[in-house]
């Protein structure tokens, strides 16, 4: 079986090539995203014995790389790492240029980071049971990085879980958003962990909660708000994608080496120092997990009727 399945690997017109993989990304350099994708890039060059180059490709919500691997050969030479987005955008656009059901395959998670929820140090939200009788009582001034981000995702699913009133306040990215909250110009905002950390250590912003499954190590003493209400999780998280209708054995090669990048403790401990974790899944359960982001973001878009602009 074991020989079989080498031979059909080894037979795959995508391996026989010499043209370098690329590996797109729907962000501009730096960041997790385009981190996680060029230590992909270095791991499969090293594991495939390949050039393996990282092509950033913003714009549009991400959706100007996308397209372009949606409409490239399905002979694994050029890869998407995509991350919440790619779940959230389905629901957001409804003329989006691409599947994303049945134009892709998901190889596997990389790497995935929860939020926190911020107020100013001087706020007199001391906690998350307080913050939620604010946000009950009254519209509570809250910032994103802009609308269909995750910043703006988890302030939504926050107020259809837990009945709160938002006034949404969306900005150009998560700098000017953090820049008034330290201000004082809203009165609280969900950010990455990896960004707002220091700012938390430095006593310039309070930590009320963290919005993935269970608390981050980094920042202890913060309850997850899934303590509170059960369930809850809203996470940044990126994983890499394949064409749909590349060959299986070779979907199969650029899953269990990509997750394999991934698991080790060296990588763990990079991305842990920043608040996030490096989590890879097999191919399946990567699925599963994206199927299951797509319909609690369509049940959020839906119900709190967001719309893109």
């Amino acid at each position: 079986m074991r020989r079989r399945a080498l031979a059909a690997l080894l037979a795959t017109p995508a391996l026989a090539q010499e043209a370098p993989i690329r590996i797109l990304v729907g962000v501009a350099p730096g960041g997790t995203a385009d981190l996680s994708a060029r230590l992909l890039a270095q791991g499969l060059g090293a594991r495939l014995n390949r050039t393996v180059l990282v092509e950033n490709r913003p714009g549009a919500a991400t959706q100007i790389a996308t397209r372009a691997v949606a409409e490239a050969p399905p002979d694994g030479t050029n890869l998407l790492v995509a991350g919440a987005p790619f779940a959230i955008n389905p629901a957001l656009f409804p003329n989006l240029p691409y599947d994303t059901a049945r134009d892709f395959a998901p190889l596997t998670r990389l790497v995935q980071g929860g939020l926190l929820l911020l107020v100013p140090a001087a706020s007199p939200l001391r906690d998350l049971a307080g913050f939620l009788v604010a946000a009950r009582a009254r519209d509570v001034n809250i910032g994103s990085a802009g609308n269909g981000s995750m910043s703006h995702m988890a302030l939504e699913l926050l107020a259809l879980r837990a009945g709160a009133r938002m006034n949404h306040v969306p900005y150009r990215g998560s700098a000017p958003a953090i820049a008034d909250l330290v201000g004082g110009q809203i009165e609280a905002l969900f950010d990455n962990a990896n960004t707002a950390l220091p700012l938390v250590r430095e006593g310039r912003l309070r930590a009320l909660a963290f919005t993935g499954a269970a608390r981050n190590p980094a920042v202890p003493d913060v309850p997850a708000i899934a303590e509170a209400l059960p369930g809850f999780l809203a996470v940044n998280w990126f994983g890499v994608f394949a064409r749909a209708a590349t060959p299986d054995p070779l979907l199969d090669r650029l899953a269990t080496d990509a997750a394999a990048i991934f698991a080790t403790p060296e990588m763990r401990e990079r991305f842990a120092r920043d608040g996030d974790e490096a989590a890879p899944l097999p191919r399946a359960g990567f699925a599963d997990f994206v199927r299951s982001e797509m319909r609690v973001w369509a049940e959020v878009v839906r119900e709190r009727r967001i719309s893109p602009g």
